[in-house]
């Protein structure tokens, strides 16, 4: 432990911002004021490290803007993936590349619960409940298990990678709450694995910026990050596929990355270098994000049906007014529910749009008993 001298320690935040002789400010409270405190070194011209990824995700605009104005510099490595040095990589290291598309395993506690469920450890709450008491998830784990934490972090990504305008409201997302053990038995017999992805694609002149539960084929290098690890695959235009892996979440990696970026502003001060954020104010280049609707998958559909013929014709039908194809279908044995029968379907790629009306239509066919599944699925 570090030894420091009482007189160096303080509960007043703002004080240590208003400090004339503080140039450097370290936010890692992920407080409310925390736009308040950032905001004001910022003005006064203080360079600032946050790990606060809701915070950039959310009002990183106005904070870029500040910095660049008062010649200050923001650093934020630890707010996505904390350990990984993914957000240096984007900047500099794949700086002479066009990025065309980031997958990424941004969640740790949500990869834990879907890598222990796929190990036959239980169900989804079972699982959440070994998370918290491994200390993976928090008390309240909505930011995680919905997928937010995620979106929050892909849209930081997103700025970097594609100069995109999107807040973390703005990324599609859902969660794994919906998730079965069933359906990572179905994904298994598939070939696949079953991930929370934070995905991004370039498409004509757009971004697509989505989370959600994705299969991913069994033998992809993502579909092989178990427990609380993180990674992320980015596809350059020069390099082509590069994947950084390692732990994304705890106090020594988000330690690591909040040193590294102190260091990197001593340095840049030292060498009497100007401000590096001009390349995150996106002006008249900023690219907008693909709406949910327009984005074209392949889907997994899982749905209970009674025993009866002309099921399958019905479902086919439905598919087929929305001009969605089927690639394949797999019909299980009477189940113990009341004799009726598990039905999945895989289909070729879709409309999102077309796929949910074709998603609630079927959900309202006599023979279905219960919700219809849908899981997408990514060919990595």
């Amino acid at each position: 432990s570090l030894a420091l001298a009482p007189e160096l320690l303080t509960a007043d935040a703002s004080a240590v911002v208003a400090d004339p002789e503080v140039q450097l400010v370290v936010e890692l409270t992920g407080a409310p004021p925390a736009f308040e405190w950032v905001s004001s070194a910022l003005r006064q011209g203080k360079d600032v490290v946050t790990a606060n990824k809701a915070l950039l995700a959310e009002r990183g605009e106005e904070l870029f803007e500040l910095a660049l104005a008062n010649g200050a510099d923001l650093m934020f490595e630890a707010s996505v993936a904390a350990g990984i040095p993914i957000i240096r990589s984007l900047r500099n290291g794949l700086v002479a590349n066009r990025v065309e598309s980031l997958y990424g395993i941004l969640n740790g506690t949500t990869n834990y619960m879907l890598t222990r469920m796929s190990r036959g450890v239980g169900d989804y709450d079972d699982v959440l409940k070994e998370a918290q008491d491994q200390g993976y998830a928090e008390p309240d784990p909505t930011m995680d298990v919905s997928g937010m934490d995620a979106a929050q972090k892909l849209a930081i990504l997103c700025r970097i990678a594609f100069h995109c305008t999107g807040t973390g409201r703005d990324v599609f997302c859902e969660g794994i709450e919906q998730i079965e053990s069933r359906d990572i038995e179905y994904a298994r017999e598939l070939g696949y694995a079953i991930k929370l992805l934070a995905i991004a694609k370039q498409q004509d002149g757009r971004v697509e910026a989505r989370v959600h539960p994705a299969m991913v084929p069994e033998d992809a290098l993502l579909a092989n990050i178990h427990d609380e690890f993180n990674a992320i695959q980015v596809q350059g235009s020069a390099v082509g596929p590069q994947v950084f892996s390692g732990r994304g979440a705890g106090q020594l990696p988000t330690a690591s990355a909040v040193v590294a970026d102190m260091v990197e502003l001593v340095e840049r001060k030292a060498a009497g270098a100007s401000t590096s954020i001009g390349d995150m104010i996106l002006g008249e280049d900023a690219v907008s994000v693909v709406p949910i609707e327009d984005v074209q998958m392949r889907y997994f559909i899982r749905v209970l049906v009674r025993d009866q013929p002309g099921v399958l014709a019905g479902i086919a039908r439905i598919l087929a007014e929305e001009r969605i194809s089927i690639a394949s279908v797999i019909q299980k044995e009477r189940d113990f529910e009341g004799g009726s029968v598990p039905l999945v379907i895989v289909t070729h790629e879709a409309r999102e749009a077309a796929m949910q009306r074709a998603q609630q239509a079927v959900a309202t066919l006599d023979a279905v008993q219960g919700s219809v599944k849908l899981i997408r699925m990514e060919d990595l």
